[in-house]
């Protein structure tokens, strides 16, 4: 019989095998759905002693307060913006991400999108396979070493954004608050956030969504922008307004958009003015996605539920404080 029940809110897995196998060996069984609804997180998590959560929202407190024996909320990714932490610290719940499984994948995608804008391969591509060869529309085009690019949010993946675009002669200027310690690339400075967004050609943003970075790129940001930048977003869409964003791309204030995520998507309507710009490149989510970093999310995401259920301290924790409260509910004491 289970000592430990650890349930699934919700997942894009094939299947949740690999947390099967690991969390057998601590006596737990798990129980997954598709949460929907609090109503359906609810019913789920009774009786819980940990929870791994994907993308349903909000972990609040009518869904903690029906699993009084939860230990800890680890999340399948590396944003905690669907778990409400403070309600977490206040019933002893401690709350952790996996922060370095797709480091890799998310500044490959950030990369890849920025140099296609600079270069306009999708505005390129359009017209060619529309019979329109005329080098005209995709003029001015700049040489990378001349532009200066500023990442906003200074974390493992800016860093690495950094290092993927220090080669090309990228001029790198970056905005982050928190960021302590020596540049990530050595010519790299650290800057305001408005003379970020008046110097820089491209502006990738890789910061995490709060109370204070929703909607950082709005009407007056986009003002700001004196380069007619292009805008790369792969952390969250709230970053951005997207009618702001709508209207800057319309007004020619910036040169194009990069949007692995996009505000309230999906889903985005067929006729919404982003699918219809040339200019703007569209993903679905997928900059953290490879099969390796998909294993690896699994795998690191049940062995931190695991050091938990052990009474072991968790690698990361959103909440540290909290730790002491969740090792005497483990214990007993």
């Amino acid at each position: 019989m289970a000592v430990f029940k650890v349930a699934v809110t919700d997942s894009v897995f094939p299947n949740l095998d690999t947390e099967r196998v690991i969390l057998a060996r601590e006596g737990a069984e798990i129980a997954a759905s598709q949460c929907r609804s609090v109503a359906d997180a609810v019913a789920l998590v009774r009786g819980a002693h940990a929870v791994l959560n994907g993308y349903f929202k909000p972990l609040g407190p009518e869904v903690m307060d029906a699993m009084p024996d939860c230990r800890i909320i680890v999340r399948y990714g590396i944003g905690l913006d669907s778990v409400d932490i403070p309600a977490a610290t206040a019933r002893g719940i401690a709350v952790a991400n996996v922060p370095d499984y797709c480091i890799a994948e998310v500044s490959d995608h950030a990369v890849a999108m920025t140099l296609s804008l600079l270069r306009k391969l999708p505005l390129s591509d359009r017209r060619v396979r529309a019979g329109d060869w005329d080098l005209k529309p995709i003029a001015p085009l700049e040489r990378l070493s001349t532009l200066t690019a500023g990442i906003v949010g200074m974390g493992r993946i800016g860093r690495s954004i950094a290092a993927k675009l220090e080669p090309f002669g990228f001029r790198i200027i970056f905005h982050d608050p928190f960021f302590t310690g020596a540049p990530p690339v050595p010519a790299a400075q650290a800057v305001g956030l408005e003379e970020l967004f008046a110097d820089s050609g491209a502006i990738i943003l890789q910061t995490p969504l709060t109370v204070d970075t929703r909607h950082m790129l709005d009407d007056a940001a986009f003002a700001a922008m004196r380069q007619r930048p292009v805008i790369v977003n792969c952390a969250r869409g709230e970053l951005i307004d997207t009618a702001a964003l709508v209207r800057a791309l319309e007004t020619g204030r910036i040169s194009g958009a990069g949007l692995d995520v996009v505000e309230n998507a999906p889903p985005l309507a067929v006729d919404h003015p982003l699918m219809r710009c040339d200019n703007v490149i569209l993903a679905p989510h997928s900059a953290w996605m490879s099969t390796t970093a998909l294993t690896d999310l699994q795998r690191l995401a049940a062995e931190e539920v695991a050091r938990a259920l052990r009474g072991e301290r968790p690698k990361v924790l959103a909440n540290p404080d909290v730790w002491p409260r969740v090792q005497w509910k483990k214990l007993g004491t």
